[in-house]
């Protein structure tokens, strides 16, 4: 039986609380083709793992291929993977959303072959063609390396028309335990029912899935639901669509399919500021709906107008408190630093965020609230050669998939905790922009910080208030102090 190595790739940054859907659902579809399937999730949160350890286990359990996800913030460690592996003489496969938009450079890189899209349809035939069972070029969708090391790209493959055709992920593939969560044992649910997306966002390449959205049907998806629940104690469910609300008569057949099977579970979404209206909060609610994220994105209205967002500023302040009254959270994104915005376009930002505040329940200060020029956007190929960045992904320069180190002082390494994307400085910002965005990262993380009531996180703001105060006069005194304090945290988190 041909064995099948599924692998995350190693982030210094990702720490997993579910394993990555993409290679689960891929397993699944190689399991019923007869597969021995292993999945190695790099970022599980209870068992990082890097490089070393990944080569070590393959070459314990020699797989015939080794398929990888490739996404960009984390690539040029993924390639130096790669050409290793190929040293041990492993056949490579590539997916994921790097590979879809750079097939040619991923080949070029060390792969043996890249997916392009969706991989489910294309997963089989990929692994038969690399294990030397069928010719390479019949297949739709990927770009191989032929005879003589060139990248030969095939003509695109259909995407999945029917959702429901899609086999659930390989949930019996996932150890619990390497993930941890809220409830030991049981197994987290991260959902998907829908692909595609028919916005334009100029900061998103949400076309990997084709611009037509895509749904599973009600019915598909309660099955899910009441599997996961029946057979891992599963009660919280989060939807990954990027706009869940959109199809609203699916989600009112969904909300009562819930009733009928008398499902008593959780659930959270993503959707757009413009796809909700308060009738229909009111009935997510009552059905079992908590939280919703919303991208804002900016309080800029030009801004808003020139990332092609379908929102503006007024709707914003109507839907989060709205969100609120019906009992919903809303947890929200912003991105700041588009290349036209200056100091006081930002403050629109900030002071948007203070609007809102007593209705959010979280800002998600992730390594995205700054802008990144990701491949296949329109901002990347609009401001690319303007500002130089062109292919920044394979410079080490530019790399931010780095843990903030522990030479800044303690306040800057929690407000921005998840990576160096300020000092990538994609957009050359000047010194007061920099400041603007410090203090729009300190608001959004004293803001979710002051929300618990725990002591931990009343000593963590005395902390953070002390270190900024003490940076500002002596950032050796600073680093001195507080070198104890980053000491014991990390004591405490090898613990937990």
């Amino acid at each position: 039986m041909p064995k099948i190595l599924l692998l995350y790739p190693p982030s210094r940054i990702q720490y997993h609380q579910s394993c990555p859907m993409g290679i689960q659902l891929l397993a699944s579809v190689l399991e019923k083709h007869g597969y021995e399937v292993i999945l190695l999730d790099a970022n599980a949160a209870k068992k990082k793992m890097d490089s070393r350890h990944i080569i070590e286990f393959a070459c314990r359990v020699k797989p015939d291929v080794i398929g990888m996800t490739l996404l960009t913030p984390m690539i040029r460690e993924a390639y130096a993977l790669a050409r290793s592996l190929k040293k041990h003489g492993f056949k490579l496969l590539a997916g994921g959303p790097h590979a879809t938009l750079m097939p040619e450079e991923t080949v070029q890189q060390g792969f043996d072959a890249a997916v392009i899209g969706e991989g489910e349809p294309v997963i089989h035939e990929a692994v038969q063609a690399l294990m030397g069972n069928i010719p390479k070029d019949q297949i739709l969708g990927w770009v191989y390396r032929d005879e003589q090391n060139n990248a030969v790209m095939t003509a695109p493959r259909p995407f999945i028309t029917d959702l429901d055709t899609v086999p659930l992920p390989a949930y019996h593939m996932v150890d619990p335990a390497l993930y941890g969560g809220r409830v030991d044992g049981v197994l987290h649910g991260n959902i998907f029912s829908s692909r595609g997306c028919t916005a334009k966002c100029s900061f998103c390449s949400g076309h990997l899935f084709g611009k037509r959205f895509r749904f599973r049907s009600a019915k598909s998806i309660l099955d899910e639901i009441e599997y996961l629940h029946t057979t891992y104690g599963t009660s919280e469910f989060h939807f990954v669509d990027d706009a869940m609300t959109l199809h609203k008569k699916r989600l009112r057949e969904f909300c009562d399919g819930l009733k009928q099977r008398n499902l008593k579970i959780g659930w959270t979404i993503m959707t757009r500021i413009d796809a909700v209206d308060e009738e229909f909060l009111t009935a997510i609610k009552e059905a079992g709906c908590s939280q919703i994220d919303y991208g804002v994105e900016s309080g800029h209205p030009v801004t808003l107008r020139k990332i092609h967002k379908p929102h503006t500023v007024d709707m914003v302040r109507k839907v989060i408190p709205m969100t609120a009254r019906v009992g919903i959270t809303s947890n929200v994104f912003f991105i700041l630093g588009f290349p036209w915005e200056d100091v006081a376009a930002m403050d629109d930002s900030l002071q948007l965020m203070k609007e809102l505040a007593p209705n959010v329940g979280s800002f998600h200060p992730a390594v995205a609230s700054i802008l990144i020029p990701f491949p296949g956007t329109e901002i990347y190929e609009q401001y690319k050669t303007e500002y130089g960045f062109e292919n920044w992904w394979l410079s080490e320069e530019k790399n931010y998939d780095t843990l903030i180190p522990e030479r800044t002082s303690y306040y800057e390494g929690k407000i921005f905790h998840l990576g160096n994307i300020l000092k990538a400085d994609f957009f050359h910002y000047s010194q007061p922009m920099k400041d603007k965005i410090y203090e729009i990262f300190e608001f959004m993380y004293m803001h979710n910080l002051s929300l618990s009531q725990s002591l931990q996180s009343r000593i963590q703001q005395r902390l953070i208030a002390v270190s900024k105060r003490l940076t500002s006069r002596s950032t050796v005194a600073e680093r001195l102090m507080f070198k104890p304090v980053w000491t014991f945290e990390h004591i405490l988190k090898a613990v937990r």
